[in-house]
């Protein structure tokens, strides 16, 4: 967008000069027909540049709403997730119920579309880089998790523990999310996210 920009202005620069600049007085009054012929072939390319640069800005905000709208329903999937871990997971385990017997017929799952993420076109363009860093180390966490929950290595107790780290776990996945998407709504500044998410960074580590 930026050397579209910079290419519209100079060819801009370039027309008021050459309209205006006494040292083209004479070519002007000779060759009229070729010096309009001239501005107007400019004045082209200039329009054409402004054009891109325009559908540019529009498209990165259509590409930046529609991460927004991914990121909405991944929380949602999140959120899901956590009612699961607790109605069928923590909450029968506190009341007497082994939760090895549960993981047996009901396999614990990462969310619906969140482990997709990382392979999503616009999280690469338009995710900020320290908001990716804390998705993967939830997500790597969070994969771990439902594996050693799922193995039938573990001892009952083992799962209760590991299910209460991955309901944490969870919603640290949908804070890292949140921030984004304030950060793409305009709602937060780059360096306040950033704050944030060193921040929430720090508590991901330090769960594990």
């Amino acid at each position: 967008m930026m050397i579209y920009s910079i290419i519209a202005f100079f060819l801009i620069a370039i027309t008021l000069f050459l309209i205006n600049s006494s040292l083209f007085d004479k070519f002007r009054g000779k060759n009229q027909r070729t010096f309009e012929f001239f501005i107007s072939l400019i004045s082209t390319f200039i329009g054409f540049f402004i054009a891109v640069s325009l559908n540019t800005v529009l498209g990165e905000v259509n590409q930046k709403k529609n991460l927004v709208k991914i990121l909405s329903a991944t929380n949602l999937a999140i959120e899901n997730s956590e009612m699961k871990t607790k109605g069928m997971y923590l909450i029968p385990a506190q009341k007497g119920t082994d939760i090895s017997e549960i993981i047996t017929y009901a396999p614990v799952e990462l969310p619906k579309l969140y482990s997709n993420l990382e392979s999503n076109a616009l999280i690469s363009d338009y995710f900020s880089s320290n908001a990716f860093q804390a998705y993967i180390l939830c997500s790597d966490n969070m994969d771990t998790f439902v594996k050693n929950a799922n193995a039938a290595n573990q001892t009952s107790e083992r799962k209760v523990l590991i299910m209460e780290k991955y309901l944490k776990y969870l919603g640290f996945a949908k804070q890292v999310n949140n921030l984004e998407i304030q950060r793409l709504n305009d709602q937060m500044s780059e360096k306040e996210e950033n704050a944030a998410l060193e921040k929430l960074t720090q508590q991901i580590v330090n769960n594990k």
